[in-house]
Formats: C-alpha cells, sequence, structure tokens
C-alpha cells in the first residue's frame, strides 16, 4: 500500500495517490497550514503506511523531531496502567470489585470512599473528588509544583470526599488513576516504575518508555513549548512530575506505542477475553482506561473505535485504534496543539477507511488571535473582512467560530468575542448552536436584549435545546 495505482477506466489516465499516499498529504497540509509540531505513525494489520517527524524538538537549538523523538504522554498514561492493573486482576493480586478500604484501609476504611471498587476506578465512576480540571487553577501554579511521594499526595490531595455515590456517575478523574497506581504499588511491593517496565515495557518490546522524573536526562527527548496568548512561543508552566504519577506519568516514542498496539493483540500482555473487557463501555463511551465509540463511516457501516487523548503542559498526544483491521493512529506533540492533534487523529483514521481525503484548512484562530492582542479589535475585523477569495482556505465551520469565539471570551476578550460569533452566524444562521453561543457572549457584555434575541432564534431552530430556555428563564428571573 505504497506509491500509486494506475486507474484502469479507459477515460482517465491520471494516477491516483493509494491510502498512504494520502496519508502523507493529509499530515503535510496539518504540518504547512496548521504548523503541526510532533511525530505521527499510521498502520493497518501490522504495515506501517506512514511514518513522519515535523517541526523542532528543541527551538533553540533547531534540532529537529524524529522518530526516536521521546514525549510525554499526560493522559494517554491511562490505557497503560489500566492494562497493567488488568494484568494484576487476571493474577489474582486485585479483583475488579476490591475496595478502597480493602486495598487502602491508612487512608480510606470506615470513610465514604471506602465502597469505591477497582472498576470504577477504572471506568471513572468512582465518584471521588478530582483535582482542578483547568491548569490556570491555582492549586496547579502552587502545590503542584512540589514534589511528593505518592502516599504523601493520596493523603493530602485525594480526600474521602464523595460528589456523589460510587457507580452512580461517570466523571473523568485523574485522582482515581493516581489511586490505580498506589493499588499497583501494594499489590506488587514494587514501585510503579518497576511495574511498568517488568510487566509492559519490556514484553511489548518498548525500550525507549518509562515514567518521566524532573531528574532524568533522558536522550533524544523533544522539550515542550506553548504558546501565549499573543502568539509567542514560549516554556509551559511546570508541574511537578510525582503529580503526574499513574495519571498522565509516562514518556515514550510513536515506535514504542505501536508495539503496545502490537502486543495487545494475542496474550502477550492480556488474554483475550481480558482485552475485550478493558475495551468495551462501561460508562459514558468508555471502558476501562479508554474511550470507546462506533463511528459511523460514509458507507453507513459502524467502525469500533478505543482512543485516549493526552495532554500535559508542553505536550498533546491522541492514540486510536480500531480492530477490525488492527488499524493504529498515533500521534505526539510537543507544541502543546490540542485542538490540532485532536482533528488530525480524526481525520487520519476516517481517511484509512475510506472517508475521501481533504486537506487541512488554515485556522482563524492562529491568524487571528495574535492581531487582537497586538493590534485590536478593528485591526482583527479588518483581517478577517479582507480574506476575500483566501477565506475558503480557513476552517469556517461552526465549530471552528465556537473555539475561536470561547477562546476570546474566557480570555477577557468580549468585545472580539462577540464579533467572532457574529460572523459564525453569519456563516451558519440555521445552527442553532452557532445562536445560542452568540446570545451568551452578548449576555457577557451585557446587551441582554440582543441576548434575548439570539437564544429565541436558536430555541426556534432547536426546540429541543435545554440551555436556551435555561439562559432564557434566568435572565427573566434576575430582571425581576
Amino acid at each position: 500500500m505504497c506509491g500509486f495505482f494506475v486507474n484502469t477506466d479507459a477515460n482517465a489516465n491520471v494516477d491516483v495517490p493509494t491510502t498512504a499516499e494520502q496519508l502523507k498529504q493529509l499530515v503535510d497540509s496539518y504540518a504547512d497550514r496548521r504548523g503541526f509540531n510532533g511525530t505521527v505513525l499510521v498502520a493497518r494489520e501490522g504495515n506501517v503506511l506512514l511514518r513522519a517527524s515535523y517541526g523542532q524538538a528543541n527551538v533553540e537549538w533547531s534540532v529537529p523531531n524524529r522518530m526516536e523523538g521521546r514525549y510525554r504522554i499526560g493522559s494517554l498514561t491511562k490505557p497503560l496502567v489500566a492494562t497493567l492493573t488488568l494484568q494484576l486482576v487476571e493474577q489474582g493480586r486485585l479483583r475488579l470489585d476490591g475496595t478502597l478500604g480493602e486495598y487502602l484501609p491508612e487512608l480510606y476504611a470506615a470513610t465514604p470512599s471506602a465502597s469505591v471498587t477497582v472498576a470504577q476506578l477504572l471506568s471513572h465512576t468512582s465518584g471521588i473528588a478530582d483535582l482542578p480540571a483547568r491548569y490556570t487553577d491555582d492549586w496547579w501554579l502552587t502545590s503542584a509544583r512540589r514534589s511528593y511521594v505518592p502516599m504523601e499526595f493520596a493523603r493530602l490531595w485525594i480526600k474521602p470526599t464523595q460528589l456523589e455515590a460510587p457507580g452512580q456517575q461517570w466523571r473523568y478523574n485523574n485522582n482515581g488513576f493516581f489511586l490505580l497506581g498506589l493499588l499497583i504499588e501494594k499489590a506488587t511491593g514494587q514501585t510503579l516504575a518497576r511495574n511498568l517496565q517488568d510487566r509492559i515495557f519490556a514484553p511489548a518490546g518498548m525500550a525507549s518508555s518509562g515514567l518521566f522524573a524532573d531528574a532524568a536526562v533522558l536522550k533524544d527527548f523533544a522539550q515542550g513549548y506553548t504558546r501565549t496568548p499573543d502568539g509567542k512561543l514560549v516554556y509551559p508552566q511546570w508541574i511537578d512530575p510525582s503529580v503526574s504519577y499513574a495519571a498522565a506519568g509516562i514518556y515514550t516514542t510513536a515506535e514504542d506505542l505501536y508495539r503496545f498496539d502490537r502486543a495487545l493483540y494475542g496474550s502477550g500482555l492480556l488474554h483475550e477475553d481480558m482485552r475485550r473487557t478493558m475495551l468495551q463501555v462501561h460508562a459514558s463511551s468508555y471502558g476501562f482506561g479508554w474511550g470507546v465509540e462506533q463511528w459511523k463511516l460514509a458507507d453507513g457501516s459502524t467502525l469500533p473505535v478505543a482512543s485516549h487523548t493526552g495532554s500535559v503542559p508542553g505536550y498533546q498526544s491522541y492514540y486510536l485504534r480500531s480492530e477490525p483491521h488492527q488499524d493504529a493512529v498515533i500521534i505526539l506533540d510537543n507544541f502543546w496543539q490540542g485542538a490540532l492533534v485532536a482533528a488530525m487523529g480524526n481525520d487520519l483514521m476516517e481517511v484509512l477507511n475510506g472517508k475521501p481525503m481533504q486537506l487541512a484548512k488554515r485556522s482563524l484562530d492562529d491568524l487571528l488571535t495574535p492581531i487582537v492582542y497586538n493590534e485590536g479589535l478593528q485591526a482583527m475585523t479588518k483581517a478577517y473582512e479582507g480574506l476575500g477569495a483566501r477565506g475558503a482556505e480557513y476552517d469556517r465551520s461552526e465549530r471552528g467560530f465556537n473555539v475561536l469565539g470561547y477562546k476570546l471570551l474566557r480570555a477577557g476578550k468580549q468585545d472580539a468575542a462577540v464579533r467572532v460569533f457574529e460572523w459564525g452566524v453569519a456563516e451558519h444562521p440555521d445552527a442553532a448552536n452557532a445562536h445560542d453561543s452568540l446570545g451568551e457572549a452578548y449576555r457577557v457584555v451585557g446587551r441582554l436584549d440582543a441576548a434575548r434575541s439570539s437564544y429565541q432564534m436558536a430555541l426556534t431552530l432547536d426546540p429541543t435545546s435545554k440551555s436556551a430556555p435555561a439562559a432564557l428563564a434566568e435572565m427573566a428571573a434576575s430582571s425581576k
């Protein structure tokens, strides 16, 4: 599946690119038009169709990214820790119905969290209070910069506080996977790092992977970066690696993750029945350590896809796998390009399964955000309205406007956010969500009559909307 094949239609003598060529063209377009910076691997049925690296591993020294590059993968740690946990379940060292009160009595016996099970930790249904979701929260800027041993961290920051009863609701939870690391250590008498090495990395042949530590000097390590709101490249905020641990602490390469993917087939890591248990939905499109979905394809068929994203300041990762054709899409990024990586990963998996390839469009966010910060609203408006025919090169989808609008709204650029949402409504006048978002922006800036009109239009377009009538009711109550 490489090179070109010749169309045998007598009326068409043009060469048609194969899937491998299309995958390369697609990723090239993300690098050229969206600035993708990282490494990609795509494979089917044991054959790698695409290996490619883009951009820089170290900007200061102009060191390019390479396939050997090691990246931190954030929450993509969770599928590997879930696999390790289930190995111990197979061996009888842990039980899916074993509880925190049983395994960690010094922390959770006779507390509201005592009945939380291993299965609930794996499926994000424990109900335990989690860490703040946003890295801008003060906790991440202060307490997360300390170094902890795992038991100390759990005692200080994973209190036996339940947001709801165990098993009642799905809620993504880093603390739950941190606790799985403690359970692994208690069950084996060895550190999480040792367990990962002996039970996951070595059997899968992952020689370039490990649990990240701030004192480690790693060969071929890709430095993580991020951007300021006005587009300047900077180092990311510091978070001590001990905070990431079993929830987000692994570093690896694209090739090593593919070795992990191959090792999941057969019984080298898990028996088939346990792997199927791991990859079946247990709550809200989530299995044990994996997102689990059924994608609708263009031909009307469905495709089972297991996946996970990963994000830690400076790095973004995305790993998708589908078993019918043994598909794997692996993306590791060291410019913290979350939305870009997610879109590219989905595109690659869909093209691999028959979707016509469309080159990536440029980002209005990349174009307009630096302008509004450095030159102001008027300059931003002029830049957008002056695109002319070049506007077709940009992503002007409903989602594209929403992402940019909410980014500006959260950053306090309220007038600019209103303008972006107005453009979104002009481009998508029949989209209820576009009007709903504009209503929210109008409400924030105090244009209440305009907000009511936008919410009413959203409700007209989508009578099942819950957010629009709720907002209208809140506004009516506050005006009394």
